[in-house]
């Protein structure tokens, strides 16, 4: 099992947030996403569980492509590096 979280910007609206899910949803071995947008910030914060090692740059295609899809929004992904407080 492998756990991906990152963000995506450019989402502005709730079907920003269901181009997305659609597009994620296409990859193989996700079984779980969860999309939390901040609307004024023009982000969502994405948390994927897939059954099988997924390479960033499947994650980047797939939102590339209905990045080109949409005229009115450019969605890229921000990879986030977790930091460890000790």
């Amino acid at each position: 099992m492998q756990e991906i979280s990152f963000k995506v910007s450019g989402i502005y609206c709730e079907n920003c947030v269901r181009k997305v899910y659609k597009a994620l949803s296409t990859l193989k071995g996700v079984i779980d996403i969860q999309i939390l947008p901040n609307f004024d910030k023009g982000y969502a914060e994405v948390h994927l569980k897939c059954e099988r090692k997924t390479h960033k740059e499947e994650i980047e295609d797939v939102i590339n492509e209905i990045s080109q899809e949409t005229p009115y929004h450019e969605y890229r992904v921000i990879w986030v590096k977790h930091r460890a407080f000790f």
